[in-house]
């Protein structure tokens, strides 16, 4: 996967803030992820779309597990 910039990854968490917190996921530690960070499908499909919008770009999960 090609590499979002530090500037773009904020604004990718901002746009799904809302419907990440729809489904439970407490947002407040997904600015700076650690390494150990777990999401659900749901909250991985959530930021996909995001990113496909603002970036085309995707992230398979199987490159974060």
């Amino acid at each position: 996967m090609e590499n979002i910039t530090p500037q773009s990854w904020p604004r990718i968490v901002l746009k799904s803030i809302p419907e990440l917190r729809d489904i439970g996921v407490d947002v407040s530690g997904l600015q700076e992820p650690s390494d150990d960070l777990e999401l659900s499908d749901e909250a991985l499909s959530i930021l996909n779309k995001w990113m496909d919008e603002l970036y085309e770009l995707q992230v398979k999960e199987d490159m974060i597990a």
